[in-house]
């Protein structure tokens, strides 16, 4: 097995007596080096040695250069590659300063299996290992480590894997799963991490890709560029702060007067404390002249201003660099004033556009939001929002479908107060067929993707609500 620095570390000798491995979040301070972890270290950065050689190379410190590369190890700063007669199979590189290589864990006398939370990806070409419990991933170079994986989806003892069925040499089969177990990508008796039972208990709980968006999309990983890189500048354009208008039938909508309502509205408190989610119907049914206040109030765009990538707009609720991704589409089943189908809410003109009438993929989105208790009614109107994933995504790095959730929280409790200061019945659902969607709007889901669903019905007037 062949130990190189990872990349992205360096090591730096500015004195004899300050040596030190450095890189992105971490770093391991040498101090005064010995000859001979000197050499090591000096192997290490000029492609790697392998472990069968750091005894020739550091000579009589040899004791002492694996007490630093077992610091340097554990602290994220090495990678190590398996090698068979000069052809590399997999390469396993730390992916954050939490990476830990537990050397006593591995058994060859116990079954082992791969955990589940290892998956595998594309990346530049080559066959990627990923695991987020252990804070690592591996570049498979070799088709016969794909194989050796497929082969321990299941529990399985060293000595029934050999070279017959794999491809690979014994001792460097040895190698190899002895590192994946001593990592924790190979995992004993089926748990997930060598760990205590409490976290084991927690983990549990875990799917495997709600840990994987987790992760990544908060910036996980020293080889993950994340935040705002503008990494399209230049090379796209940059999409518009507002969507471009879709048809020509349009509905203008109710503005109300907001200096009115600055003395006249409900408390701030009043409605907080009275937020719930209701739902079926109220007293009175929903009115287009509430579905107007209610977006006007809660999506209208305020402002648009100019910046040097394009304009950017001001809107009720919060959303990351002013970006503003999410658009909302009412499907309106019942609503006083307002023909039944599919719209599209333009916040700037503050109107509703026409989209379709009525359609299977209408009433099954309506369906699938029906109260789940009885009386299972449908909401009188569902409003589907939709991120334009690419608007956020042109600016940020790794994190913008991260930010597109955050956004849409924050949309839907905006949605939520202002409806309750309304005193009509909204409610968030947790699901939302994005295909029926897709067909309803006519869009394409890469391009704008639906996010997440709110349902409003008419309910009481706010003078009368409890």
């Amino acid at each position: 097995m062949r130990l190189s620095l990872a990349e992205g570390v360096a090591l730096r000798c500015p004195d004899a007596e300050d040596a030190r491995v450095e890189g992105p979040g971490r770093s391991l301070r040498l101090g005064p080096l010995a000859p001979g972890v000197r050499a090591v270290f000096e192997s290490l950065a000029d492609g790697g040695i392998h472990e069968g050689e750091v005894p020739a190379a550091a000579g009589s410190d040899t004791t002492l250069a694996w007490y630093w590369l077992d610091l340097a190890g554990d602290g994220g700063l090495l990678s190590w590659t398996v090698e068979e007669r000069g052809n590399l199979l997999l390469t396993l590189t730390p992916a954050s300063a939490s990476f830990l290589r537990h050397r006593a864990t591995f058994d060859a006398t116990q079954p082992l299996q791969l955990s589940r939370f290892a998956h595998t990806r594309m990346a530049e070409g080559r066959a990627v290992l990923d695991c987020p419990t252990v804070h690592a991933t591996a570049a498979l170079h070799d088709r016969r480590v794909v194989s050796l994986l497929f082969d321990m989806a299941r529990p399985t003892l060293l000595a029934r894997l050999n070279q017959f069925n794999t491809g690979i040499e014994s001792f460097t089969l040895r190698e190899l799963v002895r590192l994946l177990a001593e990592t924790g990508i190979l995992v004993p008796n089926g748990l997930d991490v060598p760990a205590s039972e409490e976290t084991q208990t927690a983990l549990k709980q875990w799917e495997p890709h709600d840990l994987l968006f987790h992760l990544r999309s908060r910036g996980w990983g020293h080889q993950t560029r994340a935040g705002a890189t503008y990494r399209f500048r230049g090379e796209l354009p940059n999409p518009p702060a507002i969507k471009p208008s879709v048809t020509l039938e349009t509905v203008e909508l109710y503005r109300p007067d907001l200096a009115a309502l600055r003395t006249e509205d409900r408390s701030f408190t009043e409605v907080v404390e009275a937020r719930r989610s209701l739902r079926g119907r109220g007293a009175t049914p929903l009115t287009v002249r509430q579905l107007g206040e209610l977006l006007y109030r809660a999506a209208r765009v305020r402002d648009v201003r100019t910046t040097q990538d394009g304009e950017i707009t001001d809107r009720p609720y919060p959303s990351a660099g002013a970006a503003y991704a999410l658009e909302l589409y009412p499907l309106v089943g019942e609503c006083q004033g307002l023909a039944p189908g599919a719209y599209h809410y333009d916040p700037l003109g503050h109107r509703l556009e026409k989209l379709s009438a009525p359609t299977p993929e209408f009433h099954a989105l309506l369906d699938e939001a029906r109260a789940p208790v009885e009386p299972y009614e449908r909401p009188e109107v569902l409003m589907v929002v939709a991120a334009r994933v690419p608007r956020l995504a042109w600016k940020y790095e790794t994190l913008a479908y991260s930010l597109v959730l955050q956004d849409t929280g924050a949309l839907v409790q905006t949605l939520y107060l202002v409806s309750t200061a309304l005193g009509l019945r909204p409610y968030a659902l947790g699901r939302s067929d994005p295909d029926f969607f897709q067909r309803v709007a006519g869009v394409d889901g890469f391009g704008e993707a639906s996010v997440g669903a709110f349902a409003v019905s008419g309910g009481d007037p706010p003078d009368s609500a409890p």
